[in-house]
């Protein structure tokens, strides 16, 4: 996560903030903002996939779209939700097929991937991960995936 307008680290009271240019960003549809966080609270009270799933595709999206600030979040929230050093240290270098990650946890990281960098999923890609999530599961991470694509695509524009 090289690009020097994604840091979006802000230091306040010893906490992490987002960047001024996120600030800025939202500011400017000010209408937008409530619902745009209304959709964020419902990637964690209203989803059936996983919290595990969940983190893994929020960290899978935060490298791809090089957010450091969604990173930085949500290594913790991943740590509670059952996500291991090893498998976020494969996510951060995208070694996405090591044979240290489970089978789902491949298949899950690999279809996050792909959504993020094309506008149209491989077969092979949705067909493994088809064998692992259920069709409201691969729904839900879609749904995550598409916020946080939206949300780093946010945080990465220049202020």
């Amino acid at each position: 996560m090289s690009n020097p307008g994604s840091s979006g680290r802000l230091r306040r009271n010893g906490r992490l903030r987002p960047s001024r240019a996120a600030a800025w960003m939202l500011s400017h549809s000010a209408g937008t903002v409530k619902p745009f966080i209304e959709l964020a609270k419902a990637q964690f009270t209203a989803l059936q996939l996983p919290a595990r799933s969940r983190e893994l595709g929020i960290l899978t999206v935060a490298e791809y779209t090089e957010t450091t600030f969604v990173a930085a979040q949500h290594n913790p929230m991943s740590q509670a939700a059952g996500v291991d050093e090893r498998t976020r240290q494969l996510i951060r270098s995208r070694q996405l097929d090591d044979a240290e990650l489970s089978p789902h946890d491949s298949a899950l990281l690999r279809f996050t991937a792909e959504i993020v960098q094309h506008p149209r999923i491989a077969d092979d890609v949705f067909d493994t991960a088809r064998q692992f999530l259920s069709e409201r599961e691969l729904v839900e991470a879609l749904q995550v995936i598409g916020y946080y694509w939206t949300f780093g695509r946010i945080f990465t524009v220049p202020a």
